[in-house]
C-alpha cells in the first residue's frame, strides 16, 4: 500500500510538470495563456544603429544587437502589461516614445524608424487570411524616408505585363503597409513599384518562390550609400 501511494504521488508530480511545460508561454510564439500577444520589432533606424528589445529589463536571446534591416524574435507578452522597452544595443537607457497599446490574442510587427533621439514606433497588425490553394501572399511596408527621391507614395503591381492594368495596392505612403497581396505559389514573382498615379517603374522586386498557403512581409528601405536601388528585407510570418 505504501509503495502504491509513492507511485501515485510520483505520477501526480509528473503530470503537473507536463501540464506546466505545455502552458509555458515562452515555448512557442503563438499567443496563448497569460502571455496573450506576439510582438516583433524591425530595425529601420538609419546608419549602423543596432537595437536591443528588453522585456522587464532583460534582453533575451534573439532580441539583442538587432542590426539595421533585421528583426527581433517573435516574443509573447501580456497585452495589458508587456514590460517592453527598446534600447540602443548595449545600453540600459530606453529609447523615448515607446508606449505600446496591444490587443489580446494579436500578432504585431513594430517598425522602428526615425532616429535614436526621436524614434518612431509604427505597429502593423499581422493578422491575415490564409491564401487560397496554389497561392501565397505578401505585404509591403514602405520604410523609406525623405532621403529617397519621389513622392514617397507607391502604387504596387503584381507580375505586371506590357500593359500595367490595375494596381494591386495604391498610394502606399511612408511608414505604412499594404494589405496582403495574393501571388502564385511555386514560382518567382515580380512586384513593381511606381510613384502613386504614375506608370514609370520605380523598382521591380523579385519575390522568390513561396510555398502555397504561406505569407511574407517585405520591408523596403532607402538605398544604401552609393546605390540607387531600394533595399528589401523579407520577414516570414510569426508562427
Amino acid at each position: 500500500m505504501h509503495s502504491r501511494r509513492i507511485t501515485a504521488a510520483v505520477l501526480a508530480l509528473a503530470t503537473a510538470a507536463a501540464l506546466g511545460a505545455c502552458s509555458d508561454d515562452d515555448d512557442n510564439p503563438v499567443a496563448t495563456g497569460t502571455d496573450n500577444t506576439t510582438v516583433r520589432f524591425f530595425n529601420a533606424l538609419p546608419g549602423t544603429v543596432s537595437i536591443d528589445v528588453a522585456e522587464n529589463g532583460t534582453v533575451d536571446t534573439g532580441n539583442s544587437n538587432i542590426a539595421f534591416g533585421s528583426a527581433s524574435s517573435c516574443t509573447r507578452v501580456n497585452n495589458a502589461n508587456p514590460g517592453l522597452s527598446i534600447r540602443q544595443a548595449g545600453s540600459t537607457t530606453n529609447l523615448p516614445g515607446f508606449t505600446p497599446s496591444l490587443t489580446a490574442n494579436s500578432t504585431v510587427t513594430y517598425l522602428v524608424s526615425g532616429t535614436t533621439a526621436a524614434p518612431v514606433f509604427t505597429p502593423f497588425d499581422d493578422a491575415f487570411t490564409a491564401p487560397s490553394a496554389g497561392n501565397g501572399a505578401i505585404r509591403i511596408i514602405n520604410a523609406t524616408t525623405s532621403a529617397t527621391t519621389g513622392t514617397g507614395s507607391w502604387d504596387i503591381y503584381v507580375n505586371p505585363g506590357t500593359t500595367l492594368g490595375t494596381p494591386a495596392a495604391t498610394a502606399l505612403g511612408r511608414n505604412a503597409a499594404s494589405s496582403y497581396l495574393t501571388v502564385p505559389a511555386g514560382q518567382a514573382n515580380t512586384i513593381r513599384l511606381t510613384n502613386a498615379g504614375q506608370t514609370a517603374t520605380v523598382q521591380n522586386i523579385t519575390v522568390p518562390s513561396m510555398t502555397t498557403g504561406t505569407v511574407q512581409t517585405i520591408v523596403i528601405t532607402d538605398a544604401a550609400a552609393g546605390s540607387t536601388s531600394l533595399r528589401t528585407f523579407t520577414l516570414p510570418a510569426c508562427t
